[in-house]
């Protein structure tokens, strides 16, 4: 049984806080190894993980030294129900420090993972307690932002899933996150050391070798006749924007950073584009006897043209021996704030040359060399995001959601909150939101490298 509410309170983004009468167990999620709830009582959902590194399988038959939680890339699934405490003792055993970011939650900025103000890094041989009640569900990720560019790279990246309560839950066969990467791999199986040279620079690292899970071989699974399964997908990567297709499936987009959508916003897609730091949540039926999930990649064939590769990362057919799914996927017609208005704040993305290399820049400023940006808590303001370079930047922010309102004047149909959207080379994006979390956030783009190279800087929420 999962829990019923004792206390029920909804706010603009529908957010609730639940305590279970008793104690129950949390949903499968398939994919991840899920890591070991430490607490037994109802209201607090513990964990303990530790980072170090370690010499980790990602291609079949060949190891390589990695950045790693519990010995794992990605690391264990951590998961809770919305609304209950949860409690996370890190204990860094690396030669580096580090800190975990909790991407996408709207928790306190304490608890944010970022050095700044008070906030510390975990120093080598240190442990951390990261707590704190997570007011949506959803998928979201983890990761360190410290040397955030060669630590993810390393390895240090893994899912955290907040659970919805069963009168919002979709009733799935099967639940799967897919956590997707890139990794850069020189020809001995090392991973490549950082660099921001020439294209590294300018569009970030991608990597020669395309990982889900953690592994380069694709996922593989069975759907009983008439079942349906629940999706999560992450995208994980230092740079590079993740295109799916499916074929043989029929897929719903039913959410997105934010958590589940209201049905009027769900929709039939064949393809799905996934910045870096996004997720997609996906409702997902075999259209015959076999479906995968497939990655698209562009490539120079022998005449040297650009072509698409289509790669496997999923691979799922039918159970024609089992018996039929009566599993009716997601029903429910959850509330969730759509913000549209609000006075207009201007950030212009571009990049120079300089003498000591390529730096990327917010408003003309280099991070930490960046201006104040203060603003009062539960003010509607409109961001509007003009990219004055060639190269795309997906635009992320800590502790907010906001909604995608036009791209280039035209609206978006980019339903649903979100904390990540990207912006194409020479183009404006405006997004709205209420800052209605006070704290002081990171804003910056998730190219990992661009964001080390300045593209960063903070907005204060004040309370």
């Amino acid at each position: 049984m999962r829990p019923t509410p004792l206390l029920l309170s909804l706010s603009l983004l529908a957010a609730c806080e639940v305590v279970p009468e008793e104690p129950v167990g949390l949903p499968t999620v398939e994919g991840l190894t899920a890591a070991i709830d430490l607490d037994p009582s109802d209201d607090v959902a513990e964990y303990a993980m530790t980072v170090r590194e370690e010499r980790v399988e990602l291609v079949s038959g060949q190891t390589v030294d990695a950045f790693t939680y519990d010995g794992l890339t990605p690391g264990p699934l951590l998961q809770a129900w919305v609304g209950q405490t949860v409690r996370i003792h890190v204990t860094n055993e690396l030669d580096e420090p580090t800190t975990v970011h909790w991407h996408g939650l709207r928790i306190s900025a304490e608890m944010d993972g970022v050095v700044m103000g008070s906030v510390q890094a975990i120093e080598p041989g240190a442990s951390f307690t990261y707590e704190f009640v997570p007011p949506e569900a959803g998928t979201f990720w983890y990761h360190p932002h410290v040397r955030t560019n060669v630590q993810v790279e390393a390895g240090l990246y893994g899912a955290l899933v907040v659970h919805e309560l069963d009168d919002v839950a979709p009733v799935v066969d099967a639940d799967r996150v897919f956590v997707l990467d890139d990794i850069l791999l020189e020809d001995d199986g090392s991973i490549a050391p950082e660099s921001f040279a020439g294209m590294t620079g300018m569009h970030g690292r991608f990597g020669n070798t395309l990982l889900v899970n953690g592994q380069e071989d694709p996922i593989t699974g069975t759907i009983p006749p008439e079942g349906v399964e629940r999706w999560r997908l992450v995208n994980t990567s230092n740079a590079r924007t993740m295109v799916f297709r499916f074929p043989g499936l029929r897929v719903r987009e039913i959410g997105a950073d934010g958590g589940l959508w209201r049905q009027a916003w769900t929709r039939s897609v064949d393809q799905v584009v996934l910045p870096v730091g996004a997720r997609a949540e996906l409702e997902v039926r075999l259209d015959g006897e076999s479906g995968s999930l497939q990655q698209i990649v562009l490539a120079l064939n022998s005449n040297n043209d650009v072509v698409e590769v289509e790669i496997d990362r999923a691979l799922i057919a039918l159970d024609a021996e089992a018996e039929a799914s009566v599993a009716t996927g997601f029903t429910a017609d959850p509330p969730m704030a759509d913000y549209t208005d609000g006075e207009t704040f201007r950030l212009e993305l571009d990049g120079i040359n300089t003498m000591s290399g390529l730096q990327w820049r917010l408003n003309g400023q280099v991070w930490p060399d960046t201006a104040d940006w203060l603003v009062a808590r539960d003010t509607p303001t409109i961001i509007e995001i003009a990219n004055l370079a060639g190269p795309e930047h997906p635009f992320h922010m800590h502790g907010q959601l906001f909604s995608v309102l036009d791209r280039d004047g035209v609206e978006a149909d980019e339903k649903g909150l979100r904390d990540t959207v990207l912006v194409g080379g020479q183009s404006t994006v405006r997004i709205a939101t209420e800052f209605d979390n006070p704290g002081m956030w990171m804003v910056h783009c998730h190219i990992l490298e661009h964001a080390e190279l300045g593209m960063m800087t903070t907005v204060e929420v004040l309370p």
